[in-house]
């Protein structure tokens, strides 16, 4: 009978076999697995930072909005404001322009009934004369066919002036350029007591 013959691995040496295969795959496996838990989190990491980035962009933008809609509502109310300025300059303006070219008519009395005696005046004085201009005084009737109007003045440097008198009769007109300052209108007749019906105006 032949003896068994045995093989025999030098001493030392790795054997080859199932349980050194299933150790690979293990191996290769749990590699796999961490190589793709971390390509899976690359696209997450960069996603977070991604959006961090922008929410910060966001943020930013936001509080820049927010500083030129203040910027804008300041503006909006500065132009308001001089649009304003400009609308009562120009209404002063045109005021003004209307004096330069006498335009501008104040009634002082209207259609008023006086009486004064022979060789007296009734007296109508105005202290509200700020501009150069002229005084009318429209009788409009008298009882007496002597009736005369004075208009005089002091301007407000002082300057004393005077129509005299003027016959107006039954009823007319009298213009007459005044001053600055205070003027009086004086109405009667010398020779009788008389009633009138007169009306004044102030144009400047």
């Amino acid at each position: 009978m032949k003896n068994p013959i045995y093989s025999a691995s030098p001493s030392g040496s790795q054997q080859s076999g199932p349980s050194q295969t299933k150790s690979r795959l293990g191996l290769g496996i749990v590699i796999g697995l961490i190589i793709g838990l971390v390509i899976a989190g690359i696209p997450a990491a960069y996603f977070y930072m991604n959006n961090s980035s922008l929410n910060s962009k966001y943020t930013t933008l936001e509080s820049n909005y927010a500083s030129l809609q203040s910027q804008y509502s300041s503006l909006q109310s500065q132009y308001s404001s001089l649009q304003s300025q400009y609308s009562s300059l120009q209404s002063q303006y045109s005021y003004l322009q209307s004096i330069a070219s006498l335009s501008q008519t104040k009634t002082l009395v209207n259609s008023q009934t006086i009486s004064q005696p022979a060789g007296a005046y009734y007296t109508f004085t105005f202290n509200n004369i700020n501009y150069a201009g002229y005084i009318t005084v429209d009788v409009l009737s008298s009882t007496v066919y002597n009736t005369t109007v004075v208009i005089k003045g002091t301007s407000s440097n002082g300057i004393s002036y005077s129509s005299g008198p003027i016959n107006v009769g039954y009823s007319g007109t009298v213009s007459y350029p005044v001053l600055p300052g205070t003027v009086q209108v004086e109405i009667g007749s010398i020779f009788s007591g008389a009633t009138e019906t007169v009306t004044i105006t102030y144009t400047y």
